[in-house]
């Protein structure tokens, strides 16, 4: 599938400059900063997930212990839902 997509002036101009130093297409360059950009987006929401699952008191107890103590069974990562 083909798209135009329209750029302001100066990032088009940069974006040719940058495909330039580095030996690719301008299409090649923008294809992987936009992959890149879209799987840092999942990454973000995955992490935000997880923070918003988070058992906050948990973490507290477990990072509070004094060293040595083996894990407790309520320290045990709970099952995936």
């Amino acid at each position: 599938m083909a798209d135009d997509i329209h750029l302001p002036k100066d990032l088009s101009a940069a974006l040719a400059d940058e495909a330039a130093r580095a030996g690719v297409s301008v299409d090649a360059l923008a294809e992987e900063a936009i992959a890149r950009h879209l799987e840092a987006r999942k990454t973000l929401a995955h992490f935000a997930a997880l923070k918003a699952d988070a058992d906050l008191d948990l973490l507290d107890r477990v990072l509070s212990r004094h060293g040595g103590e083996a894990p407790a069974e309520d320290d045990r990562v709970p099952a995936r839902r």
